[in-house]
């Protein structure tokens, strides 16, 4: 008996229905960046975060999307 063959989606990328927010205390309670830091981070306007009404959030996977690309704080203006 060989190993399963993978399925196509585990193979792809990963889906999921679950739809999960950050706020800017769970940022920092995760990276250990600080407080100050991640304010500004959900202020760069390219960062996607989103007002609800009185905080920022940000989206699980929109996270994830903005962080697998290199943001170099030389070439952006905003963190100058």
């Amino acid at each position: 008996m060989g190993r399963p063959q993978e399925s196509y989606l585990s193979r792809t990328m990963y889906i999921s229905s679950e739809v999960r927010f950050y706020s800017v205390k769970d940022i920092h309670e995760m990276t250990g960046w600080s407080h100050t830091t991640v304010e500004k981070l959900f202020n760069d306007p390219k960062f996607p975060s989103s007002d609800f009404g009185r905080k920022k959030i940000v989206e699980a996977h929109a996270l994830i999307e903005y962080f697998s690309v290199k943001h170099e704080r030389e070439r952006d203006r905003f963190w100058r």
